[in-house]
């Protein structure tokens, strides 16, 4: 329960930004029930005008010996009589005219104007909660993409890809239905409850006490059903999750589906998350629908047992009239709605706090220290990077990945990694920027430990260039000035032509501004790197980490993009993974890693030359063309 509370603190802390609409939308919902109340006790008086007009003008002003507190306390079943009494009386006095014709005509006046009223508070209230659902919307989305941004990538590595997306989309759809759909009713149903049955005990105590012996057993299976919708509502957001991960992978890799035949077996997978999302669904629709049959069964049980009750008190008593009898049943009625719409609250609550529990466990992750870059706040590199007896365990497993890593690289030099698969190659690459943090041991920027920095800082000081390019639905301009605010043409077309890109970025149909699609879809693969080869240059940082720049392209593609990484390269410090060891051999230093542990180390003639792991992988790649 006080898990709950706290949930839905945190959930209204969104809404609460917004206090003076929500100010609005109370001063309104008090108001339609003021006119909704109003509307039913009139429209007993047309009954009255038009059945009983000669009890309607006998009706004199009631008297109540008032003694304090006490006397209420005491006699409380003659002070409510008196209350009853009392309404009736001024209600009367408001509608009575000359004669009976024309007393119904005022009362069916006054029965428009309070229905007109209440409906259009209603629809005021309906646009004021608009207002409130989108802003909020808005707020959360921005906040979750925010922090999503500012999370370590060790967090995406490990959540599914359609993940994200789900919490975006469904998710915050989902608390914010909670909160905006439920805090109205919160505030509304209560005070029509309380309306309503105010104005029971007021016209009969006893017959309301009857009728609400049946409320506690409502209310206990009520929170039963609650609790399962919960349940069911976090399983049925899961597996929403799993659904947009299916489709974000399959979309994003149709080629491959295509290219293998695959399409049956990835929309059998896919039919098989549906059916999973489809069954939990109707399993947590199934359970919430209950509660509105149970209510009203319930409900009709109170109306029988008041009507035997009520009409045996009318036929059997004076001073419990066929008026006050139907009026009691007309509100009793009225009742029925704000139970059921209340109990629908408690549905919608539960399946809130599902989506929060999920998007808060993100919102609560732990994110990187990123600030506005400063350039005091960028490392100093003069002499070199040292590994020094680092090793690494990936969050959440035990099986170590790399095992007393221990290098340097020296300002200015090549630095060439080379192993099998697995070798732990891509890893050291992400230590450097601090995409993890190593286990134990250090990484150091002249002698600095790279923990102490500032991120942004460091991460100022690398050009990233890998084998699975990054580039956006946008501009080819726009893809080359990433990360560089107020990039002139001309420098961009110096970046281009530096990394053999404008000849072909000046054929596209407008030229730099071309769009490129989604991933650069629109360009080869050699194409794609020369881009991103383009932006390394473009924002000319001295340290490069190149991860298989050149390893899925063909031998012409390959050529021109060797050629833009050797200019890039030129007088920079560069970390280099390569399978292609053509690629590599005239790099300062090869390092050659197994079992995330370093073999051996040298320059590409002194490992030819021992003639161990290095000259394996070399003999498999040159077996027919070896080079002197």
């Amino acid at each position: 329960m006080k898990r709950n509370v706290t949930l839905y603190r945190r959930m209204l802390s969104y809404l609460l930004v917004y206090w003076p609409w929500i100010l609005i939308s109370l001063i309104l919902s008090f108001l339609v029930v003021i006119f909704e109340a109003s509307s039913l006790w009139f429209g007993i008086n047309v009954i009255q005008t038009l059945f009983q007009p000669e009890t309607a003008t006998n009706i004199v002003k009631p008297h109540y010996d008032f003694k304090g507190i006490g006397s209420i306390i005491s006699d409380h079943s003659t002070f409510l009589t008196y209350c009853n009494e009392l309404l009736k009386y001024y209600s009367w006095v408001l509608i009575r005219r000359d004669n009976p014709l024309d007393t119904l005509k005022f009362v069916c006046a006054m029965m428009a104007v309070t229905f007109l009223g209440k409906n259009v508070f209603i629809y005021t209230k309906s646009l004021v909660a608009a207002k409130l659902n989108l802003n909020i919307v808005k707020d959360m989305r921005n906040q979750l993409y925010d922090h999503a941004m500012r999370l370590p990538v060790s967090f995406f590595d490990r959540s599914r890809s359609g993940n994200m997306l789900s919490l975006i989309t469904n998710d915050i759809q989902t608390i914010n239905t909670s909160i905006t759909g439920t805090l109205d009713k919160l505030f509304t149903e209560p005070m029509r409850l309380v309306c309503f049955i105010g104005l029971l005990f007021i016209i009969n105590l006893k017959l309301t006490l009857v009728v609400f012996l049946l409320f506690p057993i409502l209310g206990i299976f009520i929170g039963s059903i609650g609790r399962a919708v919960r349940r069911r509502s976090k399983r049925v957001l899961e597996y929403m999750a799993g659904l947009l991960s299916i489709l974000h992978e399959t979309l994003g890799g149709i080629r491959a589906v295509k290219m293998f035949n695959m399409n049956a077996i990835e929309s059998k997978k896919f039919s098989k998350e549906n059916d999973y999302f489809i069954h939990h669904s109707y399993r947590s629709t199934a359970i919430g629908a209950l509660s509105s049959p149970f209510t009203e069964v319930v409900g009709v049980a109170a109306v029988i047992i008041l009507i035997w009750y009520g009409g045996h008190q009318t036929i059997s008593s004076s001073s419990f009239r066929a008026e006050d009898f139907m009026r009691f049943l007309v509100i009793l009625f009225s009742i029925f709605k704000p139970l059921k719409l209340l109990t629908d609250v408690n549905n919608q609550i539960n399946q809130g706090f599902s989506a929060a529990e999920r998007v808060f466990s993100v919102l609560d992750s732990k994110p990187e220290l990123l600030v506005e870059l400063k350039q005091e706040n960028v490392p100093v590199f003069n002499k070199q990077i040292e590994f020094r007896n680092v090793n690494f365990t990936y969050p959440g497993t035990t099986k170590q990945v790399l095992s007393g890593i221990n290098f340097t690289i020296n300002k200015g030099s090549i630095v060439a990694l080379v192993g099998s698969s697995g070798a732990g190659k891509s890893t050291i690459l992400d230590l450097v920027p601090r995409f993890y943090d190593v286990s134990s041991g250090q990484i150091l920027i002249d002698n600095r430990d790279i923990s102490s920095m500032d991120l942004v800082g460091l991460r100022h000081l690398f050009g990233i260039v890998s084998q699975e390019t990054v580039l956006f639905n946008d501009t080819v301009f726009n893809n080359i000035a990433y990360g560089i605010e107020n990039a002139t043409f001309d420098q961009v077309k110096s970046a281009a032509e530096a990394a053999n890109a404008w000849e072909f970025i000046e054929k596209m149909p407008k030229g730099p501004d071309t769009i490129i699609g989604e991933r650069g879809v629109m360009l080869s693969g050699g194409q794609r790197q020369r881009l991103s080869i383009a932006r390394a240059l473009l924002r000319n940082p001295p340290l490069l980490i190149l991860d298989e720049a050149t390893s899925a392209l063909d031998t012409e593609s390959e050529k021109y993009v060797q050629t833009a990484i050797n200019t890039l390269i030129k007088t920079r410090t560069a970390l280099v993974v390569a399978h292609r060891l053509s690629t590599i051999r005239h790099a300062d230093k090869i390092i050659v890693l197994e079992a995330g542990k370093i073999v051996e180390e040298g320059t590409h003639d002194d490992l030819l030359a021992l003639g161990k792991r290095y000259k394996y992988f070399y003999d498999i790649q040159f077996a027919n063309h070896r080079d002197s």
